[in-house]
């Protein structure tokens, strides 16, 4: 807000860097009968659903300045606007650049990654992590639990908690990053670590780190300095000054946060006349100042301070905060989008190739595969929400304002950088969030963010029963060291509509080769919404169709699991989604009838070996979720097979977990025509039964095994409830079990 004004009047918005034009084509709370015809485009009726068209500007030429997008409703305008305050083209060879790029379609994800590929062709990926796609980070960060309150005692204690990629055995949570942050000693005397707090120095603590299997991390604000530190007395000559009245620089500014400038507007020679008052950069930390990266001498100073903290400390993992003070006035012939950007190309330099880095306060297009995560919205906060929201503040603490960046800024994550969404919470003291905030915060970091980190004590014996089974729910996920966990894709997230505002809708792909299809509806508002899946169903069923060699055309109705309350319905009914809550769903059976998920093949008793080869003798017995485990169903599954031997028997295998938690595994078949099922209604287990067990250490019974007849199905004797209730008249057969999982 300090670079451009909000206009604050009703159809005048603005976007900096890029913006995506969205044609909404229908609505999440309306329903549409299964007979409505599937069109390109939206019928008179409203009724002929198909995905969100998007139109995509996205500036190409930061380095020269920040580019702003303007939409005026109101006159029907839309503007391309470069911050060129301060340049000067000196010779002849100076140049400025205003370069745009425009894509548009019905998949977004094509669109992003189309702008991304243009990205590539004019600036150089100097990330450690090209592609975080695969590459989630997970961790702790001392900042939500202490603040600047710590010492060497509340790191190692809370060091004890955690365990990572190398150490030996599980006996901590897992985690790949343990992060320091603000505390260590006096912004801006970086090197004069707090021997009080740290009487055994910063090098120490990261060896301490290391020896527990972390990637040690460190928060820095290089570029600011406290009124009170050390730099501030010894150097005054390495800090921006504070511009006069009359500098025309100044008044620049003050006219271009006024949108009174046209796009090009270009400085000649105009000089940049400064008091000796050193410019407040920010108020933290008794106000602090910002350094002139002008300045060979600053420049050096810094060099040394990243050599010192990543090559002598051995921190390999850097938070570098309030980059914006780099370029919060433009001099030296300069515009502040082209002082971000060298900045930031200093900052890698000299961190190294080999650092990993999360940048945070400074301007997207400046850290595009730059850094290798960064922060895309404010800070979260122990309440949901403030009176902030009321007075146009869109910089504000609070976890609502942080989501709907969350879920607004996704498609960046893993194509100009990994997303930092900020931490999830699990305390429930100094909390302001109740059970089903904190769940929706940690469900949509964990989707939507390539940086998972919270800041609660991991200590296992101080936890509740509650607490373990939302840490269970999201163990394994791709961030967890050691596990492979199966990746998920984010294929859309389709904005609200100005009728039904603060619902989000996210289609998720996940497995191996994206085979299952997770619904998301996430309801940020403090009221019950409504919501339908008819319309989301007939864009799923399209996109795999595409991608398919079905020639099946039909589109019927599909069946999902509430994964939350084991409930089944169809696509054609209506949710109720609680306010603040995020419910998701799993389809099991798409809009042709055919069941989703693992499938293993069982022979049914009576049949000699000889006849087992037909599929007339076979039976196709899917799993089709879990529900009580994984927020993501069946992700926790690591196979799910037929015995190799004995072939009458279903096996089971689930990736470790840390708390021993109870799950009910859902299993379906579609029965043979004129055959009698492998389950009865009424199943006798004495004479015929189909058994669900996984491997021994894992696996308890929840009662006694019973006594199985010869040539029935069983493996460990976990006997199958049949529910005739479900899914009558679609000669589908659906089964459950429920299981004790052991760490």
């Amino acid at each position: 807000m300090h670079i451009y004004d909000y206009p604050g009047v009703k159809g005048k918005v603005h976007s900096n860097l890029f913006t995506v034009i969205r044609d909404k084509c229908f609505d999440v709370t309306s329903s549409i009968p299964k007979d409505a015809s599937f069109q390109g485009g939206e019928g008179p009726d409203g009724q002929n659903p198909r995905p969100e068209e998007v139109v995509l500007c996205g500036s190409l030429s930061e380095d020269y300045g920040y580019t702003y997008f303007l939409m005026d409703t109101n006159k029907d305008r839309f503007t391309i606007m470069q911050d060129c305050v301060g340049k000067q083209l000196r010779t002849a060879n100076d140049k400025l650049v205003l370069r745009t790029f425009f894509a548009w379609g019905s998949k977004e994800t094509l669109v992003w990654d189309a702008y991304a590929d243009a990205w590539k062709s004019f600036y150089e990926d100097r990330r450690l992590i090209k592609s975080s796609l695969h590459q989630q980070l997970s961790g702790w960060t001392s900042w939500y639990c202490h603040y600047e309150n710590i010492n060497e005692h509340i790191i190692l204690e809370n060091l004890g908690h955690f365990s990572g990629p190398g150490y030996p055995q599980l006996s901590g949570w897992p985690a790949k990053v343990f992060q320091i942050d603000d505390g260590y000693t006096v912004v801006g005397d970086w090197l004069d670590c707090n021997k009080e707090k740290f009487p055994r120095g910063m090098a120490a603590i990261a060896e301490s780190i290391r020896n527990k299997g972390l990637l040690p991390g460190l928060w820095l604000a290089p570029f600011l300095a406290s009124k009170k530190s050390n730099i501030v007395k010894e150097h005054p000559e390495w800090f921006i000054r504070k511009p006069t009245a009359d500098d025309m620089i100044e008044k620049q500014h003050k006219q271009f946060r006024r949108q009174s400038l046209c796009c090009c507007c270009v400085d000649f020679g105009l000089h940049h006349s400064a008091s000796h008052e050193l410019m407040l950069a920010h108020p933290a930390f008794s106000g602090a100042y910002a350094l002139d990266l002008e300045n060979p001498d600053v420049q050096a100073h810094l060099a040394n301070v990243f050599r010192v903290v990543t090559q002598e400390w051995g921190f390999k993992m850097l938070k570098l905060d309030f980059l914006f003070a780099a370029a919060l006035v433009a001099r030296n012939g300069k515009t502040r989008g082209q002082l971000m950007w060298e900045s930031m190309q200093l900052v890698r330099t000299w961190a190294g190739p080999e650092t990993i880095l999360l940048g945070c306060g400074v301007p997207l297009g400046a850290s595009f595969m730059l850094v290798d995560y960064c922060r895309i919205g404010c800070d979260v906060g122990a309440g949901w929400d403030t009176m902030q929201r009321h007075f146009h503040d869109r910089e504000y603490i609070s976890c609502f304002n942080s989501l709907t960046s969350t879920l607004s800024r996704w498609a960046l994550s893993s194509r100009f950088f990994g997303n930092d969404p900020d931490v999830f919470f699990i305390r429930d003291w100094n909390m302001g969030l109740n059970a089903t905030e904190k769940r929706t915060l940690m469900i949509l970091n964990h989707l939507l963010g390539h940086l998972v980190f919270c800041s609660d004590s991991f200590d296992f014996s101080r936890l509740n029963h509650e607490q373990k089974a939302t840490l269970n729910s999201f163990f394994p996920w791709p961030s967890t060291p050691n596990i492979t966990a199966l990746p998920h894709k984010i294929v859309r997230v389709l904005q609200p509509l100005p009728t039904q505002k603060d619902v989000y809708t996210i289609q998720v792909q996940a497995g191996e080769n994206s085979e299952r299809t997770f619904i998301v509806f996430t309801n940020l508002s403090s009221r019950r919404q409504h919501v339908h899946f008819s319309a989301m169903e007939r864009i799923v069923a399209k996109d795999i169709s595409e991608n398919t060699t079905s020639q099946e055309s039909t589109l019927g109705v599909a069946v999902y699991i509430q994964t939350e309350t084991s409930q089944f319905g169809l696509s054609t009914a209506a949710y109720t989604i609680k306010p603040r809550e995020t419910c998701i769903f799993l389809r099991v059976i798409d809009s042709n009838g055919r069941l989703c998920g693992p499938c293993a093949t069982l022979f049914r008793p009576g049949y000699t070996s000889v006849a087992l080869d037909g599929m007339d003798t076979s039976e196709h017995v899917h799993l089709l979720a879990t529900t009580g485990g994984h927020v993501l169903p069946t992700t926790e599954i690591q196979s799910f097979k037929r015995h190799a031997i004995r072939q009458h028997e279903l096996v089971v295998v689930f990736r470790p977990c840390v708390f021993q938690k109870t799950i009910k595994v859902w299993l379906a078949w579609r029965r043979p025509a004129n055959d009698k099922p492998i389950i009865r209604d009424k199943p006798d287990i004495a004479k015929e039964a189909l058994m669900l067990s996984s491997h021994p250490s894992q696996l308890h019974p929840i009662r006694d095994k019973p006594n199985i007849a010869k040539g029935a199905l069983t493996l460990n004797g976990h006997p199958l409830q049949l529910h005739p209730e479900l899914l009558v008249g679609s000669g589908i057969c659906v089964a459950s079990c429920m299981l004790h999982i052991s760490p």
